[in-house]
C-alpha cells in the first residue's frame, strides 16, 4: 500500500468523529505583571479570541485573528503553532508547515511543532518528511498515542509494514482499555501487507473488523486530534515597566580620575586585573604611551610603567581576552600602521610582544577576537588600516603546561572563506545568527548593507546575503526582544532599523542629521532588556520597552546636552561594584569622561566570570541564557565583562552556558551582583568510542570500548584525516567474570557519546588455552598504514619485571608488575584543548639480561585518553610539540640508546592489552629498555613474554544467536581517580545527553538486527547517541572445553564509529556511509559505490533521528481514555 493508496482508503471512508477537531483548551500559565503594555494586552485578547473559534473547529474564523496577533508580536512561538493548526484544520498543508518551521526556529525542542509539521506532510503525501518530523515528536514526547498512529500511517505510505505495525502496536498499548477501531484496521491492514496474515484475522476476529470492506469510518485527519493541536495561549513574557526607574548619569569624572582625566584618549580596553572584580582602563596617556589606570574602589590611578608608542602612530580599538589560557587578560592594540599585542602577568604587569607575534606589521583600524576554528585559543579579526579589507589571523604558538609562552598570528584570510570581492569594510561583529551553536561574523561596510558570514561546522566562511538589512556601516548586535535568537541594530539614513531574526523589521527615527561613530546594546536599567546608547557627534540613549518599541530617553538620563564634544567610543561596567553599569567616555579631541549610573541597581544585575576550559578561558564566542519569573534572556559573550541585568528577580530559574561543545548550568541560582557567578567549563569527554558491557552472573560491568582506531572522517591536522582500521578483537573475560544467563552469554554495546556507530559484523571469540599462557590481541592504535590483520597472540615465558624507573627518577616497579589498577601515568598534560597529550615523558625498563635470539614480545596494558578533532586540530598548528605515539629504544651499551624498529602503537581508546614484537629487532647486547611519548597513556602493566609457536590454543568465532537493537540512553560516570580511564555504571542511565548536536539521518531501526551483523559485506547496523544493541550467544553453540585448559572470551568486530566534533568531516550527519576499501582521505568527496547488501539499508534503516539532539521530556500518557484525543 504506498502513500496514494493509504490515503484513497482515508479518502472514500466516511467521517467517523463530528467534532473531530473540537480541541480542548490548553494554556500556559501566564505570570501577572503589574505593567502590561497596550500591545500585550490586545495580543492576549486576540490570542483569547482566537482561541474560542479554533476550539470550536471555526479555522476560517480564527485565522485572520490570529494572523493579526502574529503581527503584533511576532516571535512569539504559540501564535504560529495556532496558526499551523488553523491551517491544517483547513487542508493547507504548505503553510501549516511554514508556520510551525517558525515555531521550531524559536523552540528547536517542541513536540507540538514536529507533531503538525508530520500530519501536514502526511496530508500532502509526503510520507518520507511525515516520518523525520512524526519521529522527532516522539522523541521528544513519547507518551503521545495519536503520535504512533500518525507514524504508522505515513509508514504504511512508504510501505515500510514492519515499521508501520511496530507504531500502531505501541499506540495501542498506551491505551490498552480503549477500542481504537480505526487503528486497529490500518494495523490489521499492514500485518496483511507484510505477509503476517494469521495475525492479521486474529486482529480481525479480537475487534470484529471488516477487513475486506471499507473498514471503520475515517477521514484524512483521524488521528491529528491530540494534545499536540491543543490550542495555545502563550508564556507571558514579562515587559519592561513602561515609566521604569529613575536613573541619572552622573558626571564624576573629577571623583575618579582627577585632574589627569585630559591627559588620556582612546581607545579604551576594559581588564579586570588578577580577577578581582573591579575593571581597570588600558588605554593611552598622550605623549606617552600605552598606561593601565588600575581601579582601587572605583577610582583610578596609574600603575606601572607606560608602554611608549611609535611618534605619529594612532590607535583605533583595543580588544581584551586571555589570549594565552592562563586566566589573565591580554590586549591587542589595533593601529593603522601596526598593532601592538601585551602578555599581562600578575599584578598588571605586562610584556609587549608585538614582534615575536607578527601583529607589529599589522595595520587595522577595526576587529575582534573569536575562537573560529575551534581549538580553544582566540583568533583575529582585523579589519584593515588603509584598504578597508578584512583579515582573519589564526592564532598558534608554542604551548606548555597550562598556557601560550609564545603567541603568534598567521593571515589565513585565503583560505577562511573570506569573499576575495569584500571591499570597504567598517567594523565586525559576531553572532551565532542562525543558531547552529557555531558562531558566525557580521561585517559592515562604508557605502552598503552588512554582510553575514556563516561559519561551517569545521569548514569556511559563507557568504549569506540578507536582502531586508538596510544600509549602514555602523551597527550592533544583541536579542532585542528576548526570544533567545540575536537580532541586529543598524544606524541608516534618519533612523536606526532593528532587523529581528525571524524576519521582522522595527525602525526607531533618529532625526537632526547627526553623524554616529558607536551603536552599542547594553542593559543600562538592569531590566532584562538590552537598550541603545549611539555615540559620535552626540550621545543618544533609547529604553527598550520591549513590545512596545524603544523610547528615547537621552535627557531624563541626564546627559543632554552633552558638554564634552563629540565622543569616539563609549565602555560599560560596574566600575565602583554598586551593582549597576557606569559609563567611561573616550572624546575624540582628547581626554575621558566618566559617568556614574545612580539608580540603575534598583534592578538587579548578575556578574559572571567565565572559566573556559576546553572552549577559549574567556568564554568569548559563548551564550549565557537565564530564565527568571517571567523574563527570558539570551548574552553572547563578545566582550568583558559579563553583566547581566535581571529585573526585580532575585532568584534565577536557570542559569545556562552554551560552551562551544555543550550547555552546562544550574538551577534555583541566587542573585547577588556583590558575589560574581563562576561559570566554570566542565571536561566531561564527550566522544570517544562504543562502550563494551558484559554480564558477570550478578550485573552488567563496563569491560572496554571499541573501534577506537577506526574513526570516520576524524582530522589529524586541517584537511588529513586519521586512517582508520575497522576490525578489531577485544577481551571480554574468563569464565569466573563472563557467565551465562538463562543459557546465553550477553554482551551490551552502547553508544553514550556524541558519535554514530556503522557496525557490519560482531562475533564472540572462544579462546581455550593451557593454564601456563596468556592470549592476546594484536589490534592496536597505529599512527598510520599498512594495517596488519588482527590475530590472537599466545605468549608465555614472562621475564620478570627487575626495574622500572620514571624520567623523573621515580621507582614504579611494583605498579607495573600486574594489572591491579596501580597505574604510572604522565607527570603532566597539556592544556585542556589539548586533551590526550601530555608532555614528553618515559619509563627505562630492566628485565635483566636479554637473549635477543629470542622470540621476545613487549606486553603494554593500559588506557590512552582520546583527544578528538578540536585536541588534534589544535596541536597541528604547534610544530614545537613532538610526534606523541610512544617510541622503544634499547641500551645496547652502558649510557648507549639506539631506537629499535617497530611500530609500538598505542591502547585504542580505555584499557587494553597491546603486544610489540621483538623478535628479531634487538641488537645482540641489548639491555634496558626506554618507552618514550606524549600521548596521555596510563600503563598498568609492562611484561616481557615470548611467543609459543606450538601452543595448544583453540580459537572459535561464533555468530549471536540473537541481535536487538534499542533505546537505552546515557550511563552516569562513576567517581574514581584520575589515572582511571572515564568509566560508566550501566545501572545509573539518563534519557538525555549533555551535548547539542548528533551525527543526524536515517538510522536501523529498533527490533531484531541479526541480518545485518551477521557476517561482513558492507551492510552496516547504524546505531545512533543513546542506542544499545544487546547480542545473545546460545551456550550450546559453544564447542566443548577441552580438557585442563582455561576458556577466555574475546569479541571480534568490525566497522567505523564518527563523532560530531566541530572538525569531524559531516560530523553532524550519518551519511555518508563508509565501506571496507575506501580511501579515507577523500571521505564525503567520493560516493559509496553500490553493493548487493544495499536492500538491507534500505530495509533496516528506517529511523530517523535528527542532529540537533532533542531532549526527551518523558512526559507520561498524556491522552488519557477520558480526554479521547486519539480517535
Amino acid at each position: 500500500m504506498n502513500c496514494n493508496i493509504c490515503y484513497r482508503y482515508i479518502g472514500r471512508l466516511l467521517c467517523l468523529l463530528v467534532l473531530l477537531f473540537c480541541f480542548t483548551g490548553c494554556e500556559r500559565s501566564p505570570s501577572s505583571s503589574p505593567n502590561r503594555t497596550d500591545v500585550s494586552e490586545k495580543f492576549f485578547s486576540l490570542m483569547n479570541v482566537g482561541k474560542k473559534h479554533l476550539d470550536e473547529g471555526d479555522a476560517a474564523i480564527a485565522l485572520p485573528i490570529y494572523k493579526k496577533a502574529s503581527t503584533l508580536v511576532p516571535n512569539d512561538p504559540d501564535v504560529h503553532l495556532n496558526l499551523a493548526n488553523c491551517y491544517l484544520l483547513s487542508d493547507a498543508g504548505a503553510d501549516a508547515i511554514r508556520e510551525v518551521d517558525k515555531v521550531l526556529s524559536i523552540e528547536p525542542n517542541s513536540a507540538a511543532a514536529y507533531f503538525v509539521k508530520g500530519s501536514a506532510h502526511l496530508r500532502l503525501l509526503n510520507p518520507g518528511e511525515s516520518v523525520k518530523a512524526l519521529e522527532n515528536s516522539k522523541k521528544i514526547d513519547p507518551g503521545v498515542t495519536a503520535t504512533y498512529f500518525q507514524l504508522g500511517m505515513a509508514r504504511m505510505g512508504l510501505q515500510q509494514w514492519d515499521e508501520a505495525i511496530a507504531a500502531f502496536q505501541e499506540g495501542i498499548r498506551l491505551e490498552p482499555n480503549r477500542l481504537h477501531s480505526i487503528a486497529r484496521f490500518l494495523l490489521a491492514q499492514s500485518l496483511l501487507r507484510a505477509g503476517r496474515t494469521e495475525e492479521a484475522q486474529l486482529e480481525v476476529q479480537l475487534h470484529q473488523i471488516d477487513i475486506n470492506g471499507d473498514g471503520p469510518a475515517m477521514e484524512a485527519g483521524v488521528f491529528e486530534r491530540s494534545i499536540h493541536t491543543r490550542t495555545r495561549i502563550p508564556f507571558k513574557l514579562e515587559q519592561p515597566e513602561s515609566d521604569g526607574i529613575k536613573i541619572k548619569f552622573i558626571d564624576a569624572t573629577q571623583d575618579v580620575l582627577g585632574d589627569t582625566a585630559q591627559n588620556f584618549s582612546g581607545p579604551i580596553g576594559l581588564t579586570d586585573v588578577n580577577r578581582t572584580g573591579w575593571n581597570s582602563l588600558f588605554l593611552i596617556e598622550q605623549g606617552v604611551g600605552f598606561r593601565l589606570l588600575l581601579n582601587s574602589n572605583g577610582v583610578f590611578q596609574p600603575h606601572g610603567l607606560a608602554y611608549p608608542t611609535k611618534s605619529a602612530a594612532t590607535y583605533s580599538k583595543i580588544l581584551v581576552g586571555d589570549l594565552q589560557n592562563d586566566r589573565l587578560d591580554d590586549i591587542v592594540a589595533l593601529g593603522g600602521d601596526g598593532s601592538r599585542l601585551f602578555r599581562m602577568g600578575t599584578n598588571g604587569l605586562a610584556a609587549d610582544v608585538s614582534i615575536s607575534s607578527g601583529l607589529s606589521n599589522l595595520g587595522a583600524n577595526n576587529g575582534l577576537l573569536i575562537d573560529l576554528d575551534f581549538t580553544g585559543k582566540l583568533d583575529l579579526i582585523a579589519v584593515t588600516g588603509k584598504s578597508n579589507e578584512m583579515q582573519v589571523l589564526r592564532q598558534s604558538g608554542h604551548m606548555v603546561g597550562i598556557g601560550l609562552q609564545t603567541m603568534s598570528f598567521t593571515n589565513i584570510t585565503d583560505t577562511s572563506g573570506v569573499p576575495a570581492m569584500l571591499s570597504n569594510v567598517q567594523s565586525v561583529a559576531m553572532e551565532d545568527w542562525n543558531r547552529d551553536n557555531v558562531m558566525d561574523v557580521i561585517v559592515s561596510r562604508i557605502d552598503g548593507t552588512p554582510l553575514l558570514l556563516e561559519k561551517q561546522r569545521g569548514g569556511k566562511l559563507v557568504s549569506r546575503d540578507q536582502n531586508s538589512w538596510t544600509e549602514g556601516s555602523v551597527f550592533c548586535v544583541g536579542d532585542f526582544d528576548n526570544d533567545l535568537r540575536p537580532d541586529l541594530a543598524v544606524m541608516g539614513a534618519g533612523n536606526i532599523g532593528i532587523f529581528f531574526n525571524g524576519g521582522e523589521q522595527r525602525k526607531i527615527g533618529v532625526p537632526g542629521g547627526k553623524a554616529f561613530r558607536q551603536l552599542v546594546s547594553v542593559d543600562f536599567d538592569n531590566d532584562g532588556w538590552l537598550d541603545l546608547w549611539a555615540v559620535g557627534e552626540t550621545i543618544r540613549v533609547w529604553r527598550n520597552l520591549g513590545l512596545s518599541g524603544f523610547q528615547e530617553q537621552t535627557a531624563q538620563l541626564g546627559l543632554e546636552p552633552f558638554s564634552g564634544g563629540a565622543v569616539s567610543e563609549i565602555h560599560f561596567a560596574d566600575f565602583d561594584q554598586d551593582c549597576d553599569s557606569d559609563v567611561i567616555m573616550a572624546l575624540e579631541k582628547g581626554g575621558l569622561r566618566f559617568f556614574r549610573n545612580d539608580g540603575g541597581n534598583a534592578n538587579l544585575q548578575v556578574k559572571v566570570q567565565m572559566f573556559g576550559n576546553r572552549s577559549n578561558a574567556s568564554g568569548i564566542g559563548c551564550r549565557i541564557e537565564i530564565e527568571a519569573d517571567g523574563l527570558r534572556l539570551r548574552r553572547t559573550v563578545d566582550r568583558l565583562p559579563v553583566e547581566v541585568g535581571v529585573g526585580k528577580s532575585r532568584k534565577l530559574d536557570s542559569f545556562v552556558v552554551h560552551w562551544f561543545n555543550w550547555p552546562q548550568g544550574s538551577a534555583e541560582v541566587s542573585v547577588n551582583c556583590t558575589e560574581p557567578l563562576y561559570a566554570m567549563e566542565l571536561t566531561i569527554q564527550e566522544g570517544s568510542c562504543p562502550y563494551l558491557y558484559a554480564w558477570d552472573g550478578k550485573e552488567f560491568c563496563f569491560i572496554t570500548d571499541i573501534l577506537g582506531a577506526a574513526p570516520l572522517g576524524l582530522p589529524i591536522a586541517a584537511g588529513q584525516f586519521i586512517e582508520a582500521d575497522p576490525e578489531e578483537i577485544v577481551w571480554i573475560g574468563d569464565e569466573q567474570t563472563f557467565r551465562p544467563k538463562e543459557g546465553v552469554l550477553q554482551l551490551k554495546i552502547t553508544e553514550e557519546l556524541r558519535e554514530v556507530l556503522y557496525l557490519d559484523e560482531a562475533k564472540l571469540v572462544v579462546v581455550d588455552r593451557e593454564p601456563d599462557v596468556e592470549v592476546h590481541p594484536t589490534d592496536k592504535l597505529l599512527p598510520r598504514k599498512p594495517f596488519p590483520p588482527g590475530t590472537l597472540m599466545t605468549l608465555h615465558q614472562e621475564h620478570p619485571l627487575r626495574r622500572a624507573k620514571s624520567f623523573e627518577g621515580l621507582e614504579v616497579s611494583s605498579a607495573l608488575r600486574s594489572v591491579d589498577g596501580r597505574r604510572v601515568s604522565p607527570p603532566k598534560l597539556r592544556a585542556s584543548h589539548l586533551r590526550g597529550l601530555s608532555e614528553p615523558h618515559g619509563l627505562i625498563l630492566d628485565f635483566g639480561p636479554l637473549d635477543t635470539s629470542k622470540p621476545l614480545v613487549l606486553v603494554l596494558n593500559g588506557w590512552l585518553r582520546f583527544g578528538g578533532g578540536m585536541a588534534n586540530v589544535a596541536a597541528s598548528l604547534d610544530s614545537s610539540l613532538p610526534f606523541p605515539f610512544p617510541k622503544l629504544e634499547a641500551e645496547v651499551s652502558p649510557g648507549n640508546w639506539t631506537t629499535v624498529d617497530v611500530i609500538v602503537g598505542a591502547p585504542a581508546g580505555k584499557t587494553k592489552t597491546i603486544l610489540v614484537d621483538l623478535e628479531g629487532k634487538l641488537a645482540a647486547g641489548a639491555s634496558r629498555l626506554r618507552l618514550t611519548g606524549a600521548f596521555e597513556i596510563h600503563w598498568d602493566r609492562i611484561a616481557l613474554m615470548e611467543k609459543k609457536p606450538d601452543s595448544k590454543t583453540r580459537i572459535n568465532y561464533i555468530p549471536p544467536s540473537k541481535a536487538n537493537l534499542h533505546f537505552r540512553g546515557f550511563s552516569t560516570l562513576k567517581n574514581l581517580p584520575s589515572d582511571w580511564p572515564l568509566t560508566p555504571d550501566y545501572n545509573s542511565v539518563t534519557a538525555d545527553p549533555y551535548w547539542r548536536i548528533t551525527p543526524g539521518g536515517w538510522c536501523t531501526r529498533f527490533g531484531d538486527v541479526y541480518e545485518l551483523i551477521a557476517e561482513r559485506d558492507e551492510g552496516l547496523l547504524i546505531m545512533n547517541s543513546g542506542d544499545e544493541l544487546t547480542l545473545n550467544f546460545a551456550v550450546s553453540s559453544l564447542p566443548p572445553k577441552p580438557h585442563g585448559s582455561v576458556r577466555e572470551f574475546f569479541l571480534y568486530v568490525d566497522g567505523w564509529d564518527k563523532d560530531s566534533d566541530f572538525h569531524v568531516a559531516a560530523g553532524a550527519q550519518v551519511e555518508p556511509l563508509p565501506f571496507h576499501g575506501m580511501n579515507d582521505q577523500h571521505y564525503t568527496l567520493v560516493k559509496r559505490p553500490s553493493f548487493q547488501s544495499d536492500t538491507l539499508h534500505q530495509k533496516y534503516n528506517t529511523r530517523w533521528v535528527e542532529g540537533k539532539g532533542l531532549r526527551q521530556t518523558f512526559a507520561k500518557q498524556a491522552e488519557s481514555a477520558t480526554n479521547g484525543f486519539a480517535e
